[in-house]
């Protein structure tokens, strides 16, 4: 086995003769006017263990929103990477994150997905701890005599704990930089997100829209920032808004092929990536002649930034989470051929329920359960999933718009709102963490 060959090899995996490992820096091709990605990369089980390891045990996860734990006791639980845990609120009024697994024999403490609690209590043997992980109470204690050290046996800390505009991110990783450092420019656009409430503040609304999927997580990472597949895929729901009166199908093409300063597909630093239209996508509320909240972001925010605040973006934040204008999108894999995927629809603070309500309903005929979009996009996964068993055929292409997008100074590559700039973006990360082994710089 080479050098290289061992560094791909599988953390775990024995190496033998029979070990024939991807040459991983061949599985993405990024030439001068061609960009191909291995369609191996959505079926084999040794890169999908390499990805847990070397991409969501090192990046920041997005694991809930502060609204979500407003007051002390209040929880919610996540996964990170692979791992359970549990976010809560502590007396103290800080946040805390601890692995959702008793120290004694290894249950999972919590089972719901939010609730109010100041003690976790494991079914299992009845050992309690406070929110915060401190272990306060163990069942039949004398049974462990005088001589036993309970000092290691709280809850264990999430290693990296931080948030930004209330989105509250975790990384398994001790020695990854910042936060606010991996966001780079990604941060501006989360303030764009964030900033449609004149107080500066979303909130999360109660209840989830949970799916499952038999297909590769990356299909919806590609998914969320693929502006080329409107025309096709959900034809069938412009024009139910034809008929209905709710916008013509000229007008949506219209913003499709609108040329703008926001009206383009990016690809950001770090795999980050958005598509943005100045005049609406799919499945988002209509402000523009909401005279009254428009006035209340001018106030605010002022003038200058109404029209980024407004212009609408779906924006990646490389691996996990998605941040559209009406809902969080949290990405879980679970191996290489299914993933569980959250919708969290939002509430902008600060003003009149009644938008927030259309919103809402707005967000529930293309996203939700039994909407017009969200499960047209499924089938494509499903579809996606099936294509790619076929090896011989072996590349997928990511070129379009390739000779045409340009690169701003802060490293942003722009593109049509239909280019895949954004897809790219995605694919130079994972190879970058992939080769690298060490996460990132």
């Amino acid at each position: 086995m080479t050098r290289s060959q061992e560094h791909n090899r599988v953390p775990g995996q024995q190496a033998s003769q029979d070990d024939d490992p991807f040459p991983l820096d061949d599985l993405v091709l990024d030439e001068p006017y061609r960009f191909r990605v291995d369609g191996r990369v959505y079926t084999d089980a040794h890169l999908f263990a390499l990805e847990m390891d070397r991409i969501w045990r090192r990046s920041w996860l997005y694991v809930g929103h502060e609204s979500e734990i407003r007051e002390p006791g209040d929880y919610r639980t996540a996964v990170l990477a692979r791992e359970p845990i549990i976010l809560s609120r502590g007396e103290d009024g800080g946040i805390h994150a601890v692995f959702n697994r008793c120290m004694h024999r290894g249950a999972a403490l919590c089972r719901d997905d939010r609730g109010h609690a100041n003690h976790f209590r494991c079914p299992y043997h009845n050992w309690v701890y406070r929110n915060d992980g401190t272990l306060v109470g163990m069942a039949q204690k004398s049974g462990y005599g005088s001589h036993f050290d309970t000092s290691e046996l709280d809850l264990v800390p999430v290693p990296r704990l931080e948030a930004y505009r209330g989105l509250i991110f975790a990384n398994l990783d001790p020695a990854a930089p910042a936060l606010q450092e991996r966001l780079g420019p990604s941060a501006w656009y989360i303030d764009q997100w964030a900033d449609r409430s004149p107080t500066g503040q979303m909130s999360v609304a109660e209840g989830v829209h949970r799916y499952s999927y038999p297909g590769n997580w990356k299909f919806q990472l590609e998914n969320g920032v693929d502006g080329y597949h409107g025309n096709y895929v959900h034809d069938s729901f412009v024009k139910i808004l034809h008929r209905a009166g709710d916008r013509s199908r000229q007008d949506v093409v219209r913003a499709r092929n609108r040329l703008g300063s926001n009206a383009s597909a990016k690809g950001l630093p770090r795999g980050d990536g958005l598509l943005e239209r100045e005049d609406g996508m799919l499945g988002t509320f209509d402000y523009a002649s909401r005279d009254e909240y428009r006035r209340s972001l001018v106030e605010a925010h002022g003038s200058a930034r109404l029209q980024d605040i407004l212009t609408q973006r779906n924006l990646l934040i490389f691996p996990s989470v998605y941040l559209f204008e009406s809902h969080i999108r949290v990405i879980r894999p679970i191996s290489p051929t299914s993933t569980i995927v959250d919708t969290i629809p939002t509430r902008i603070e600060g003003i009149d329920d009644a938008i927030n309500t259309e919103r809402l309903r707005e967000h529930e005929r293309f996203f939700g359960p039994s909407s017009f979009g969200a499960t047209d996009d499924i089938e494509i996964f499903v579809l996606n999933q099936t294509g790619v068993q076929a090896e011989v055929p072996r590349w997928l292409d990511f070129s379009r718009g390739l000779e045409r997008e340009r690169v701003a100074d802060n490293g942003e590559r722009i593109g049509h709102s239909t280019d895949e700039a954004p897809q790219r973006a995605i694919y130079r990360e994972w190879r970058r963490m992939m080769l690298s082994g060490e996460g990132p710089s």
